[in-house]
């Protein structure tokens, strides 16, 4: 869209169209079936028994817990430990999927253990820790009278801490979704569906979706009826849009029926949650767990403690629910203004590294809790991987966030890196590591060698698609009404047959069909041409969108568009009566009734 410089930022592309034969093929009839067919299939999802299955999203066609490996040794030790009264420690990670997913876990041990047998957990501490198992925490852990360590959503890597446990007479099985090395932990059990023996099916489970298929396996092991389970789906739902798992397969179906259970949940943690982000129970949606829930649940482990989230999680108590819920509100305020100080700075010296095609900035005891956030927000802004440092004078180590585009995979980038890190972890656009200073420069040489000779030899996406693989690319603003970052420009369909009256809300509510929209399965981009411009306006409270009030020939109705954030753009069509616009399409209600808006996302004038 070269005459669009004034808007895009880049140009967009088209999903290839499905021709009348395919969509013969898969059986639609009616214009709504055939737009719902090419948007599945531009996720991937290309068979009409899954596109089927991804509609309904039914919890009876989850997958057989027991399929996935090691799963049936995990359940059978866990029996053995509660049929003993072993202490048993749950052992999880410090942000929103480690909390949720350690949360739902201790939830159900506590439904299955015998009232006197102990049950504990662990998060370690950010910045005293490190994510993972570690060797402090293990000597603690012994002392306490662990028996049974089970892990959520860490410890694929930990092969030293794991053997240091086993010594100590502690049996660990591992619940994680990050891709292990080649030389895995010797674990009494670990289930991991990136482990190259694992033929699961489902890749892609966050922590909370593989720590609920433990559940679920537990629960189905001691004949509790299945709504047990699904009483703890709301948190499935807030770790998975949390870490920005894509929404397909097992993770669309958790999700919606997490939302779904989210809406009605009688959990008082989560009820003070909802209650403190001035949301409203019954009209949850996935962006609402994105912007307002799960950042108050990562300050937690940001800025002090994540055990503080988790009590949240766990508590039945109203008082202390109310409690927790305030002093989460004062840290994710504290949060966001930490967050826009080191922004800042880092731009200050991104700006000096403006040719090279890796950004690597640092400082002296910069704030660990965010610098993963304030890197996702510079390679968001220059477009290139980014690396943030937070150098230790008194150890000599560095603890870095990195954070990629869409065509960088920055875990295989740093794999492939011949120094030594203390360690390190991650995924394809988002990852972390610990390495000592003098290291510094020499990574930064390779990334930027690695990048200049082709990228990672591993494409960020999710398999089976053109989408980005964004799995803990946490990217979380200092405004709750900031948009999700937008995946790639991509355009599901044009709408070359369809008149704006036709954009209505019974289209609208066929296209949500496809919910909750996330990572893998991003909210359906549409465009139309040829459309008049009858009136334009500056909106919102301080005059920062540009509203547009537009026509098309032949048709009965106008519709109103709304380009957040773009009254800088006023000036430019002062002179325009004719665009193509790229759009997505939302409905609003009001005393009236539902109407049709459309959210403007990019603007071509004629």
């Amino acid at each position: 869209m070269a005459s669009s410089a004034n808007f895009s930022s880049s140009t967009w592309d088209v999903f290839p169209q499905l021709s009348a034969e395919q969509f013969k093929q898969l059986g639609t009839r009616t214009q709504y079936e055939r737009i719902r067919a090419q948007l599945l299939y531009n996720r991937g999802i290309e068979e009409t028994s899954r596109m089927r299955s991804f509609l309904e999203a039914r919890y009876e066609n989850l997958l057989d817990p027991s399929k996935l490996i090691n799963m049936d040794r995990a359940v059978t030790r866990i029996q053995q430990a509660l049929a003993e009264r072993e202490h048993i420690t749950v052992y999880g990670d410090y942000d929103a999927d480690g909390v949720t997913s350690s949360a739902l876990l201790y939830r159900a041990l506590r439904t299955l253990k015998h009232p006197e047998a102990p049950l504990s957990f662990h998060i370690p501490h950010r910045l005293n820790d490190g994510c993972g198992l570690n060797l402090h925490a293990l000597d603690m852990l012994k002392a306490r009278g662990t028996m049974l360590i089970i892990t959520t959503d860490c410890a694929s890597s930990d092969v030293e801490q794991v053997e240091y446990a086993r010594t100590l007479g502690i049996d660990v099985i591992i619940t994680d979704h990050h891709r292990p090395p080649e030389e895995l932990p010797r674990a009494y059990a670990m289930v991991n569906p990136w482990r190259p023996d694992c033929e699961y099916g489902e890749r892609y489970l966050c922590g909370a979706g593989i720590a609920f298929k433990l559940v679920q396996a537990l629960y189905r092991a001691y004949r509790h009826p299945v709504e047990d389970a699904q009483d703890l789906l709301d948190l499935v739902a807030i770790g998975t849009v949390a870490d920005i798992a894509p929404l397909l397969g097992e993770n669309h179906t958790l999700t919606r029926l997490g939302l779904h259970k989210l809406n009605r949940t009688q959990k008082p943690g989560l009820l003070e949650l909802v209650r403190r982000s001035t949301l409203q129970m019954g009209h949850i949606r996935e962006r609402d767990i994105a912007f307002a829930i799960a950042p108050r649940i990562n300050a937690a482990g940001r800025m002090k403690e994540a055990s503080i989230a988790f009590d949240l999680l766990t508590t039945d108590d109203t008082h202390e629910a109310t409690r927790i819920a305030a002093e989460l509100d004062s840290l994710n305020q504290g949060r966001q203004q930490e967050t826009e100080e080191l922004m800042r700075n880092v731009r200050t010296q991104a700006q000096t590294q403006s040719e090279l095609p890796v950004i690597l900035v640092r400082g002296e005891d910069w704030h660990e809790g965010i610098i993963g956030l304030v890197a996702g927000k510079l390679a968001e802004e220059v477009q290139k991987p980014v690396l943030v440092l937070s150098d230790n004078h008194a150890t000599s180590l560095s603890r870095g966030s990195a954070r990629s585009p869409k065509d960088f995979n920055i875990i295989e980038a740093l794999r492939g890196f011949d120094g030594t890190f203390e360690r390190y972890g991650g995924h394809a656009q988002a990852a972390g590591f610990t390495l000592q200073q003098a290291s510094i420069e020499k990574l930064h040489q390779h990334l930027i060698a690695w990048k200049e000779n082709g990228g990672a030899s591993v494409p960020a996406q999710i398999e089976g698609t053109q989408l980005p693989d964004q799995t803990g690319l946490v990217v979380e603003s200092t405004q709750e009404s900031e948009e999700i970052p937008l995946p790639p420009r991509m355009i599901d369909l044009e709408f070359n047959h369809l008149h704006l009256q036709d954009l209505n809300h019974e289209l609208y509510k066929e296209i949500h069909q496809l919910a909750p929209f996330g990572a893998g399965n991003p909210e359906p981009v549409f465009k139309m041409k040829h459309l008049t411009i009858k009136s334009k306006w500056l909106s919102g409270r301080e005059k920062q969108n540009l509203s547009l009030r537009l026509e098309q020939k032949g048709a009965r109705t106008q519709l109103q568009g709304t380009f957040v954030r773009g009254a800088a753009h006023f000036e430019s069509l002062r002179e325009v009566t004719q665009v193509n616009i790229i759009f997505h399409l939302e409905v609003y209600e009001d005393s009236i009734g539902p109407s049709t808006r459309l959210k403007l996302l990019d603007i071509e004038p004629l």
